[in-house]
């Protein structure tokens, strides 16, 4: 057994700039890549990066090192890679390099811009995000040995050695806040969250790991035991230590500094975002003003539906709020029933695809639909982490959060509303891009894979969802696209309606998100525009019952405001969903004006997979050729 000390040793010393000097741009990719995933180890623990380079699976007993002396020595390693980089003339790589030579680019100058801006100092949901999913990831990745057993005697040291890296991480990180101002809502759901983690490494992880041991790993299991017990105890000292920072003697209120809105990102950093991460020339003004056009055409779409449907089903209305509560009413009696739904949702979207010929599915292929792990079920409704694309061990997880058997919670879930959510999470959305990704990672440049900032928070570059959110979105509409022998696609009409439900959510987020952070909207402004136009409330922007008597628009409103917070912290994210499906539509209709009769929806998907997870902006003109010179072999 290697102890902690011994191990930092070991690794510390591959994160120095000693290396020789690249001598061409294969050898500088391949250097940055290596690199990278050194210096941020939770993406590391993500993308699988053994699998790429064996020697990188000590990476994952380790977390970021956010020390004075660690982010100096990082800023040194970015710059000189990006003076190298500079070296590089665009006419003498081939097109799919320069690709890589302008996402290297865009990376590291996000990089240095943080370090730059001190984001360290104000993102406390980095340090209370990171090792938790650093271990959970861990844990998915884990290599099977039996059938009930997982994990390589080296996997099981590393998630030692990353649990034990905790107490060191959190003690840097509380050093790193006493200089910064975070936001004033991030301060007060972070001081909740740390005690929320806590138990997690206190209960939950034996939980989840105590059956799936080797007999041979039952030391391991019992010093892991010992570390996530003080892992546990430094999390309730974060917490203690951020309630001391922030709040007044009475451990409730904020110190009058920190009781400050301090979300917005500002009109100058967002552009610079949207231009360098997301590769998008619109200005956020620009989008503010396209995201209130989608608004008004989406809501008009589902006018018209609703109006149908009242016709079809005799309602005494055809209004959307109460075409809603009818549709609402197809509720599951529990959790399991909840799950179970979900589950027979994805096979539906499967057997379709088979049948209509829509996607080349493999007999195996099968999506795993379960429960969220309970530190995540206060941030998210439904999600899905895939498996590390770089190793061939490892499941993608679709996960639905469970509600307690909670009735009220359980109408979040209406029948009609699951079909675009398994579309979306599972098939064809997130699971059927990344397995297909995953089967061919190795043809992939592993520079299109990275996450510079983080794989998601505050700090993360976004870079990626312009993809995989933009696919996820655009399988939504993908399905219930006419076919042969399916003129309305998959969607009952039922289904369609919330279909267009979560379009609308995605075009508000393009409205609410430029608007806050660039002074468009307030936050309470962005409040009531998303409970208005998306969640149809119509009383007053008030969860006071004196106020708004309806307890439907109440939790409406507090839904409102969750979504506000998410997309406070994280500016860009909430916008990716809809810009990425607007490019993949552009893109295929570019490509069918080239190829007319000879297009083909499934080349053309698999063309825009194939060029990793990043903006299309960076590839859309070598797509293109691509198809003209398909074109041209055919006509020939």
């Amino acid at each position: 057994m290697i102890e902690a000390s011994l191990f930092l040793a070991m690794a510390i010393p591959l994160l120095s700039a000693t290396a020789a000097e690249p001598t061409d741009f294969d050898g500088l990719r391949e250097q940055y890549v290596k690199l990278f995933l050194r210096r941020f180890p939770v993406v590391a623990t993500y993308l699988g990066a053994e699998g790429l380079d064996p020697q990188l699976i000590s990476v994952n007993g380790l977390l970021r090192d956010y020390s004075p002396s660690g982010l100096e020595s990082e800023r040194k390693e970015w710059v000189r890679l990006l003076t190298e980089l500079a070296r590089f003339d665009r006419k003498k790589l081939s097109p799919q390099d320069w690709i890589d030579a302008e996402v290297m680019r865009a990376q590291l100058s996000l990089m240095l811009r943080n370090l730059d801006r001190k984001i360290h100092q104000r993102a406390i949901d980095v340090y209370l995000e990171e090792p938790l999913r650093g271990v959970e990831w861990l844990i998915q990745g884990m290599t099977p040995q039996t059938k009930t057993t997982i994990g390589t005697h080296a996997e099981w040291e590393v998630l030692l050695r990353r649990v034990q890296a905790v107490p060191a991480y959190l003690k840097t990180a509380l050093g790193n806040l006493q200089a910064g101002f975070p936001d004033r809502r991030m301060i007060q759901v972070s001081l909740k969250a740390a005690g929320t983690t806590a138990d997690y490494f206190d209960k939950s992880l034996s939980e989840k790991v105590k059956g799936s041991v080797p007999p041979g790993e039952t030391a391991a299991f019992n010093q892991l035991l010992a570390a996530a017990s003080d892992a546990a105890a430094s999390f309730r000292g974060f917490q203690s230590g951020l309630r001391s920072l922030y709040f007044q003697p009475d451990g409730k209120t904020l110190k009058p500094e920190f009781d400050k809105d301090r979300y917005a990102s500002g009109a100058g950093e967002y552009q610079w975002a949207l231009k360098n991460n997301l590769r998008i020339e619109q200005s956020p003004k620009e989008l503010f003003e396209l995201g209130k056009k989608w608004v008004e055409e989406t809501q008009s779409q589902m006018n018209r539906l609703a109006q149908r449907l009242a016709a079809q089903k005799g309602w005494p209305d055809a209004s959307l709020p109460r075409a809603f509560a009818a549709l609402g009413q197809g509720v599951p009696k529990s959790d399991q029933e909840m799950l179970g739904w979900y589950r027979d949702a994805v096979q539906r979207l499967v057997d379709y695809a088979r049948k209509t010929g829509m996607f080349e599915v493999p007999d195996d292929y099968r999506v795993d639909v379960v429960f969220t792990p309970p530190p995540l079920r206060d941030t998210i409704d439904a999600a899905y982490y895939p498996a590390p694309p770089f190793k061939t061990s490892g499941v993608g997880q679709f996960y639905v959060t469970p509600t307690g058997d909670d009735p009220a919670k359980l109408r979040h879930h209406a029948r009609a509303a699951i079909a675009d959510l398994a579309a979306h999470e599972g098939f064809p959305g997130h699971d059927w891009q990344y397995q297909f990704l995953r089967g061919r990672a190795k043809s992939i440049s592993p520079v299109r894979w990275l996450t510079p900032g983080g794989v998601e928070d505050s700090a993360s570059m976004w870079e990626d969802s312009m993809s995989s959110e933009g696919w996820a979105l655009y399988s939504e509409q993908l399905v219930g696209e006419a076919r042969p022998g399916h003129p309305e696609g998959f969607y009952t009409p039922e289904e369609r309606l919330f279909q267009l439900k979560a379009q609308l959510l995605r075009n508000a987020r393009v409205v609410v998100d430029t608007g806050i952070h660039c002074g468009y909207l307030t936050f309470a402004g962005a409040v009531e525009y998303f409970a208005r136009n998306v969640h149809f409330v119509r009383g007053p922007i008030s969860t006071d019952p004196a106020v708004n008597p309806s307890a439907d628009e109440r939790t409406a409103i507090e839904s409102a405001r969750k979504a506000m917070y998410r997309y406070s912290k994280w500016p860009t994210q909430a916008i990716t969903y809809q810009l990425g499906k607007s490019e993949i539509l552009r893109l295929r209709e570019d490509v069918k004006k080239i190829q007319g009769l000879a297009f083909s929806e499934r080349r053309f998907h698999e063309s825009f997979f194939l060029q990793g997870t990043i903006p299309a902006g960076y590839f859309k003109a070598v797509v293109l050729e691509q198809a003209k010179e398909s074109t041209r072999r055919e006509q020939k």
